[in-house]
């Protein structure tokens, strides 16, 4: 049973790889505009295999990859083509996940059923988005109920891994706070960006620190500056937050300092990728591109690790305390006669 146990974690694992290159892919869709080159749902074009072109000509679509007055590029097709398909194999993964559990302990139930609805819903956010052109809110949920999903595989993984300890070292009140606050403060900020990535105001506000000469513009004046400082806002936060996250752990959780140094580190790598995005706009535009698939790549392994930071408090077991030896039996004394 152990072994078999191993086998479930390490299948949990490469679905959560899977899920992570999901995503970037999808990154990649957004980023190089090719989110409605598939302009219907589930099929593209009519078609289950929209390629060459002219397959698609002949299906009824004379204009070929036209839509909404945009011809789009047959590697356009792929990508978006692509991420479906990854979607598709995540599917199939968790419904393998799904069936293996009946193997497996009571305690891998709840986040796998977790994953499941959320996959559900994320299925329907799909074809929402395509339906909806890729509106910016539309785009901004997609992302957040994927990084949801992703989670809960998560936590999949350290419950079919981690068996539940009998004895728990007690945890301070305010670790137990932060464990909560610096997974929702990366999730916000990811939203943010996924907003900033989706209304094209990448660039609106040029370099650090204030946006045009101003630290919060109103979105009455520019709405696309407001969501850009609100991102950056919120990036500050979650700096700030990796910080104190780190010194508490430090003093007060020592069995979560790892994670917690682990988790500051990864704000600072995110920070980096995020400035040189942000100057590569303007300066180095052949890099925006690929800079902002880090960016987002980056920041999801940066959301695992903020999970990580709870999931290894309420992990660990204290060394279990020694079982009292039994008493060694006492030599029988001879009878006196």
């Amino acid at each position: 049973m152990k072994s078999l146990r191993i086998t479930y974690a390490h299948a949990v694992l490469a679905t959560v790889v899977l899920t992570w290159v999901l995503i970037v892919v999808g990154a990649a869709t957004r980023v190089y505009d090719a989110g409605m080159s598939c302009p219907d749902w589930p099929h593209c074009y009519s078609l289950w295999w929209p390629w060459p072109e002219s397959r698609v000509i002949a299906a009824g679509h004379p204009e070929g990859y036209m839509v909404n007055g945009q011809h789009y590029a047959g590697w356009q097709v792929a990508l978006e083509w692509g991420h479906r398909l990854l979607a598709a194999l995540v599917g199939f993964a968790l419904l393998g996940l799904l069936v293996a559990a009946k193997w497996q302990p009571r305690r891998v139930w709840a986040p796998l059923a977790l994953a499941v609805v959320l996959l559900v819903v994320q299925i329907k956010l799909g074809a929402v988005t395509v339906w909806m052109s890729n509106l910016h809110w539309s785009v901004v949920i997609h992302l957040g109920n994927a990084m949801l999903f992703m989670g809960a595989l998560f936590w999949l993984w350290w419950r079919a891994q981690v068996a539940p300890p009998m004895h728990r070292r007690p945890t301070p009140k305010i670790m137990m706070i932060l464990s909560v606050l610096m997974p929702v403060c990366v999730w916000l900020t990811m939203l943010m960006g996924a907003a900033v990535s989706s209304t094209h105001s990448g660039g609106v506000c040029g370099g650090l620190f204030s946006c045009a000469g101003v630290w919060m513009p109103s979105p009455k004046v520019d709405v696309g500056q407001h969501i850009h400082m609100q991102h950056r806002l919120f990036a500050l936060l979650t700096f700030v937050l990796s910080v104190v996250l780190m010194v508490v752990a430090k003093r007060t959780a020592p069995h979560a300092r790892a994670a917690a140094l682990q988790v500051h580190g990864l704000v600072l790598g995110q920070v980096v990728l995020g400035i040189l995005t942000l100057y590569s706009f303007g300066s180095f535009p052949e890099w925006y591109y690929l800079l902002s698939i880090l960016h987002l790549g980056w920041g999801t392994v940066l959301w695992l690790g903020a999970l990580n930071v709870g999931l290894e408090m309420r992990s660990y077991a204290a060394e279990a305390p020694q079982a009292p030896q039994p008493a060694k039996p006492t030599q029988p004394t001879k009878r006196s006669r």
